[in-house]
């Protein structure tokens, strides 16, 4: 089990090296400190989190398909192409859920924010 721990947590690191998967992290970071300043309720602040994780798994998701895509050919190929437009489809939308989601949530913050300050 040690192991398979082991190996994940290098899976992570590798995949943290990725510029897309990486952006997605420091986007992530900062919408939960966002959500700290502006005190979310514990459901509210569990969603978010639910959401950052969400579009890093399916960008780290994403990662995978296009290497393993890579990997099969570096030539232009329509099925490559297409697989690789499928996956990177994922991603979108997650985000357009996820950017959803995050508008329903933070909006009454922000207006909370707007009216009565910290």
């Amino acid at each position: 089990m040690r192991e398979k721990f082991r190996v994940a947590f290098i899976g992570l690191k590798l995949a943290l090296l990725d510029k897309s998967v990486f952006i997605q992290v420091i986007i992530g970071i900062i919408v939960t400190i966002i959500s700290i300043i502006l005190k979310l309720n514990k459901i509210d602040f569990i969603l978010v989190l639910l959401c950052i994780g969400l579009v890093i798994a399916t960008e780290i998701l994403n990662t995978c398909v296009e290497e393993l895509c890579n990997l099969y050919t570096t030539k232009q190929n329509e099925n490559v192409k297409y697989i690789k437009d499928i996956s990177a489809g994922a991603v979108l939308f997650v985000a357009i859920l996820t950017l959803i989601i995050g508008v329903i949530i933070f909006l009454p913050y922000i207006r909370r924010l707007i009216d009565y300050g910290l």
